[in-house]
């Protein structure tokens, strides 16, 4: 099939499935990502995980950001190396609305937070071992592992000029939670993200040394230090923007912000004063494609010549292609369902127990994801710590047993639900699929497709009664996806509705647990219990674990450690 044949196929199946519902869309999850935040009333939970202050889930934006025209996309990629500057055309899923560090919204947002900010840690080589020295360029923990002294590297400049240094540190940090704070939005919630919840207080000792100080001790802290959400910011642009610095961000990262039309483009342009060295690039176009269409009309064209993020159905054709290179992801992101015990009648097990049964997971894989995925077991992947083999006799399609659970529930078929889901990329294909396997069990499924904000605005509002979503691998540890199971959390409060059910103490035990034991092989053991109880309770129900595919031009060179799951680093990306 010629990708002219796949442009055709896209539109000539949008018009089939338009009958029963699906389009191809292809804008990427946005408010799944980074799903574990803190919600606006919190649950009581244990003191280690507590928020301090709680906010609005998100979305939020200042209201001068206005809808404008779509880019028009030029050749700049076909010629980005025939001249003497180097110009990599990103083609992202999408772009938001903001580059707030505590509210971004998509990953295309995440891409560039990471590329024009850095953190106090950063990644290990491969994402694996420990955390190593960015921003910070040492720390001492203490015996009792609740206090982190950070000594700041000297001599780095922010994109503005000025000094990284304990102010900025402490106010970056600090000011998703403070009210006082120039630069606090209403709606900052990724502050969860990088441990803060168990901050007893993060202080400046003297220009370049922080002590960050827990409530309780926490193995994954240095991880979490590199989340995107834990960016530090100039002092400078904190107090000239205010609460729209996430449409001017300044960070210390290895490009700076050129240009930002909201929802739309963004183009960031290699600083020459980085600390690790100028980046090879000289700039960065990123570009929303939320169609798949015309992703892949982009693609062929040569419009864009990096596509960390092309539709699944046009993969095997371009591997065939002497213009690209394509590789697959490893199988760590979830994708999942989200059964939300506050809507009856989720709240009843052995309708959970119906839906887990009822779903053909493989079909999922073949029809919606070109085969870019692998069966799953529990919460925790294969190539995770901690994972444990078990759940593939639970995460099982069983017809029979979905109607016997059903049955047994008590409630009168068909059973209807609302399922709702983002109406991008393949969630309208995986939904379809999967309204078909529940209705054949006893179940009426009405389909409920919402753009990004809305769909994320229902879910942390509670109202969703069956959702869908995925997580992805911010940091390497299995702590940054069972954390969602934690009352703290909004995932907790309003995904799934644990946090005020009677199993709440159950998973915050538990996750409380494997967050903070240090030894391996104890936080195996919590770690497969809590794979148990997911197994057992059903909060979730696993889909598959996803491969995400990403492609380069020929003449772009790029480094294997510079992708992982979503979190692209352009640095070390080269142009021949």
């Amino acid at each position: 099939m010629s990708i002219k044949q796949i442009k055709q196929q896209v539109v000539t199946r949008r018009a089939f499935l338009k009958t029963a519902g699906i389009t191809s869309a292809s804008l990427l999850l946005a408010a799944c990502a980074p799903a574990a935040a803190p919600a606006p009333a919190a649950a009581p939970a244990p003191a280690a995980t507590a928020a301090p202050v709680a906010t609005q889930a998100p979305i939020a934006t200042p209201d001068s950001v206005q809808p404008t025209e779509a880019p028009v996309a030029t050749s700049e990629a076909t010629t980005a190396s025939s001249g003497t500057e180097k110009v990599l055309v990103f083609a992202a899923e999408a772009i938001g609305e903001t580059l707030e560090p505590g509210l971004w919204n998509g990953f295309g947002n995440s891409n560039i937070i990471d590329n024009v900010y850095d953190r106090l840690t950063q990644p290990g080589p491969g994402w694996v071992g420990q955390a190593q020295p960015a921003l910070a360029e040492s720390w001492e923990i203490s015996a009792v592992s609740k206090a982190y002294t950070f000594k700041l590297r000297k001599g780095v400049k922010f994109h503005d000029g000025t000094e990284v240094n304990a102010d900025a540190v402490v106010r970056s940090l600090n000011r998703m939670t403070d009210e006082t704070d120039k630069s606090f939005l209403k709606g900052m919630y990724m502050n969860a993200e990088y441990g803060n919840a168990n901050w007893e207080k993060l202080e400046k000792i003297d220009d370049m040394t922080v002590k960050l100080t827990l409530k309780s001790p926490d193995a994954v802290q240095l991880h979490r230090l590199y989340h995107p959400a834990a960016a530090i910011m100039s002092v400078k642009a904190m107090d000239e923007f205010g609460g729209t610095v996430g449409l001017n961000p300044v960070g210390a990262g290895p490009f700076k912000l050129d240009k930002f039309i909201p929802g739309q483009e963004a183009t960031i342009v290699a600083f020459d004063d980085y600390w690790q060295g100028r980046p090879k690039i000289d700039k960065v176009n990123f570009r929303g494609y939320p169609d798949e269409a015309a992703m892949i009309a982009a693609i062929e064209a040569g419009e864009v010549n990096f596509a960390p993020y092309p539709p699944s159905l046009a993969i095997e054709q371009f591997k065939k292609s002497d213009k690209f290179v394509v590789k697959s992801g490893s199988p760590l992101i979830n994708i999942f369902m989200g059964l939300n015990r506050l809507q009856k009648p989720m709240d009843n097990i052995d309708v959970r127990r119906a839906i887990n049964y009822a779903i053909n997971r493989q079909s999922i894989i073949d029809g919606a994801l070109y085969g870019l995925g692998v069966l799953p077991a529990s919460f925790l992947s294969p190539s995770e710590f901690g994972y444990d083999d078990a759940g593939l006799k639970v995460s099982v399609y069983d017809p029979d047993k979905a109607k016997e659970a059903l049955a047994k529930s008590g409630l009168t078929t068909p059973l209807e639900i609302t399922f709702s889901y983002e109406n991008n990329r393949f969630w309208p294909q995986i939904a379809e699929l999967i309204k078909a396997d529940l209705e054949a069990v006893g179940f009426k499924v009405n389909l409920d497709k919402l753009d990004a904000s809305a769909y994320s605005n229902k879910l942390f509002s509670g109202a969703t009664q069956l959702n869908m979503t995925q997580r992805s691998v911010w940091y390497p540890d299995p702590d940054g996806k069972m954390r969602l199971l934690n009352s703290a959390q909004a995932t907790a409060q309003f995904e799934t509705g644990v946090a005020k059910s009677d199993m709440g103490p159950k998973y915050d035990t538990l996750v409380d647990a494997g967050r903070t034991e240090s030894d391996p092989e104890k936080r195996k053991v919590t770690y497969k219990e809590l794979q148990d109880l997911i197994l057992e309770d059903l909060p979730y129900v696993i889909l598959t674990y996803y491969q995400k595919p990403y492609m380069f031009a020929k003449n772009v060179i790029v480094p294997d450690d510079a992708t992982y799951n979503e979190r692209i680093f352009l640095r070390a990306v080269d142009m021949q």
